[in-house]
């Protein structure tokens, strides 16, 4: 029986936030170079080398466009213009675990426009120094709670948060424009929505969309030399 890994939702994760929809993930395509240093004396006339420096390569992506990805597509866009470095993480799926952290300098952003077919991006990341490849998966979140504006009302998450489960939901008050997240998670580096948050205190406000809307919250947490654990909590602001 084989023991093939379906790559079916593996994300690349920009500056610690998701580059959302993307179809195909290559990379890091690492290489070495190689010194020639055949000479007259080399054993039977064959070549001789030594390894030269290596190279982190590129990543290379590619999916359906997305306007409103305003930290994941437009901000790659804004960094190839900027010629910002960012740190990228390429995490595979969390029943398989896991991932690829580098430094990376987004290199190119491409936007087709088919007649007939969809608004589709490509782009290519060029990888600066040496990229970590860690299959040990963390530990993950031990608790995730939190509370809403209106009333500072505590939010009733559903499922009950546990290090293996990874996608949870909530509804708040129509009222309410932000919440607050508590994660516990200790020894873990803690990002919710690309801001570092410390285990078990409370974090700062977390905007949410218009009422009669749905707002995504990304959680990453991960521990050194671990690949992260992914989390998505989605919170419904209903219509008044």
């Amino acid at each position: 029986m084989t023991s093939g890994i379906g790559a079916f939702s593996t994300l690349v994760i920009w500056n610690y936030h998701r580059v959302l929809e993307m179809l195909n993930i290559g990379g890091p395509s690492q290489s070495r170079d190689m010194i020639d240093v055949t000479s007259h004396d080399s054993p039977n006339a064959f070549r001789e080398f030594v390894a030269g420096p290596a190279s982190g390569g590129e990543v290379s992506i590619e999916g359906n466009f997305l306007k409103g990805d305003v930290d994941g597509q437009i901000a790659l866009h804004a960094d190839v213009q900027g010629g910002t470095k960012r740190t990228v993480w390429i995490v595979a799926p969390m029943a398989a675990g896991g991932a690829w952290a580098f430094e990376a300098i987004a290199k190119g952003f491409d936007l087709t426009y088919p007649h007939e077919d969809k608004i589709g991006v490509s782009g290519s990341l060029q990888v600066t120094g040496k990229p970590d490849f860690f299959t040990p998966q963390s530990a993950g979140i031990s608790a995730l709670a939190g509370i809403e504006q209106t009333g500072g009302s505590a939010l009733v998450i559903t499922p009950a948060p546990a290090a293996g489960v990874y996608a949870y939901a909530c509804t708040v008050n129509t009222a309410s424009t932000w919440v607050k997240l508590t994660v516990t998670a200790a020894a873990h580096t803690i990002k919710v929505q690309g801001e570092t948050q410390t285990t078990g205190v409370q974090g700062g406000e977390i905007a949410l969309g218009a009422a009669g809307t749905t707002t995504e919250i990304f959680i990453m947490v991960y521990e050194a030399a671990k690949s992260p654990r992914l989390y998505v909590l989605t919170v419904t602001r209903p219509s008044p």
